[in-house]
């Protein structure tokens, strides 16, 4: 059993310490991230204007609490955490709109059985990832999502009329 995940809080001393090297260099930047949002997403709550990246920063922090959910006795592989942590980190999920994210990562934890082995027994050891091992993971994570992103709008017939 790994210790829970609580970006917000740590429990103990030994925090990130008692997680998995692949945990760390894949979900380090995501504490930043999630922190800035807690703090951004209060400040929004009283009505401010916000400019377009501060929005973009708000969002990605709705997509990382809407992962970081996970219902009671629902049980996530290692590498299917680690594609979603990565996918995150990626800013890979960003896009998708936020009812669509469970759906997204279904659809990664599927993804992640066809991780190669090689790739994933690097998942088991103390090393980090390697760049090449990310790029396949990338990969991947990035053809699992293909279905859920938007269609552009330069696909849609030059004459086409909006719905009214």
């Amino acid at each position: 059993m790994l210790p829970a995940v609580d970006v917000g809080q740590s429990v103990s001393r030994v925090g990130g310490k008692a997680q998995r090297a692949t945990y760390r260099a894949v979900a380090g930047d995501l504490k930043l991230a999630y922190a800035q949002f807690e703090e951004l997403e209060s400040f929004a709550r009283f009505g401010a204007r916000l400019d377009e990246n501060t929005k973009e920063k708000v969002e990605h922090g709705r997509r990382i609490r809407a992962c970081l959910q996970q219902p009671e006795f629902s049980p996530v592989s290692v590498p299917a955490q680690l594609v979603i942590l990565l996918a995150l980190s990626a800013n890979l999920l960003d896009p998708i709109p936020i009812e669509q994210i469970d759906a997204a990562e279904q659809a990664l934890t599927t993804a992640a059985e066809t991780i190669p082995e090689e790739v994933r027994a690097r998942f088991d050891t103390a090393s980090t990832l390697s760049d090449e091992d990310r790029q396949v993971i990338v990969e991947i994570t990035r053809q699992a999502l293909k279905r859920f992103q938007p269609a552009p709008e330069s696909t849609r017939a030059p004459n086409a009329k909006e719905p009214s």
